[in-house]
């Protein structure tokens, strides 16, 4: 899995990351990347255009042709603001300075969703699909971001802690909330697994009544992320499959595993909460339960082994 110059910029430091990861030493020098891209692009390749190599621009705005050095600087500078989008603490495992890039930690949310964007989706040993995974992941930063004791579930199909039916779980969920009676009565809710919906989380107050800040999230592992950044509507999701009203419109949330562009984000972003693998990172932290911190760290071996140079 190498680097080429020709990569945008988040898949290029995805990468970077990889190398540092696998290499037996944890440590990734720039000289050694400035001289893999020089081996790997001849000299007229890299002296030609884009357009004369029938290649489009990797990104809006790149000159046709531009040195080495200069395209290195801009992954360094994606890697710092990961480094930083993580927060003070060490949810970000790697060591980003002038020389290098040096592996210092091991946490599992974020080692976990970089695996994800590389594609890596073997199931856990124990028949968890990675993405049932993500959801679990999710559902946790879900929880944490609207305060230490706020409940989540994951709602997504196939379900392991609720009624695995539709009907029954949208019944059950509305128990949880106190909210939205109990699930419609209409025929083809029966061919629903979740209708979009794999993460809800809410801020519950002593009184546990209606009328409260909840959070509606879809989950999006795979690699056609973008085809789903707004599919789920949380006030059409409810009129549709509940049979009471909900008090106040559910929040709706978009979970990737991936760390995006600024562009992406914005589009993402937008009249929604967006929850990235920095963002994810940041607040699962210290803060998932043992068994789910376990699964991953088992996952992330798993996937590593046979794959170190």
């Amino acid at each position: 899995m190498t680097v080429d110059a020709s990569l945008a910029v988040e898949e290029a430091a995805d990468r970077l990351e990889w190398t540092c990861l696998v290499n037996s030493t944890g440590y990734l020098a720039w000289a050694d990347v400035i001289g893999q891209l020089r081996r790997t692009v001849s000299e007229e390749e890299a002296t030609a255009t884009y357009a004369e190599r029938g290649r489009e621009p990797p990104e809006a705005g790149w000159q046709d042709i531009e040195p080495f050095e200069t395209r290195l600087d801009e992954w360094i500078q994606a890697l710092g603001d990961r480094a930083q989008a993580c927060g003070p603490r060490d949810a970000y495992p790697f060591d980003v300075s002038q020389h290098g890039l040096r592996l210092r930690g091991r946490p599992s949310p974020y080692l976990f969703q970089l695996l994800v964007s590389l594609g890596f989706t073997d199931d856990h040993h124990d028949g968890t699909t990675v993405y049932k995974l993500f959801e679990e992941l999710s559902a946790t930063a879900a929880g944490r971001y609207l305060g230490d004791s706020s409940p989540a579930v994951v709602f997504g199909s196939p379900r392991r802690n609720l009624p695995a039916g539709f009907r029954e779980a949208v019944s059950h969920l509305a128990s949880l909330l106190r909210e939205g009676k109990a699930c419609a009565d209409q025929e083809n809710l029966n061919r629903s697994q979740d209708d979009g919906l794999d993460v809800v989380a809410w801020k519950e107050f002593p009184d546990r009544r209606a009328s409260k800040l909840i959070l509606f999230g879809q989950c999006a592992a795979g690699r056609h992320w973008k085809k789903k950044t707004h599919e789920l509507q949380p006030r059409r999701w409810c009129k549709r499959n509940f049979a009471g009203s909900i008090a106040v419109d559910p929040i709706p949330a978009f979970f990737v595993p991936r760390a995006l562009s600024e562009g992406d984000a914005s589009d993402a972003g937008t009249d929604q909460i967006l929850l990235d693998r920095c963002r994810i990172s940041a607040l699962c932290l210290d803060t998932m339960d043992s068994q789910l911190d376990e699964r991953l760290r088992e996952w992330i071996e798993a996937t590593l082994q046979g794959h170190r140079p």
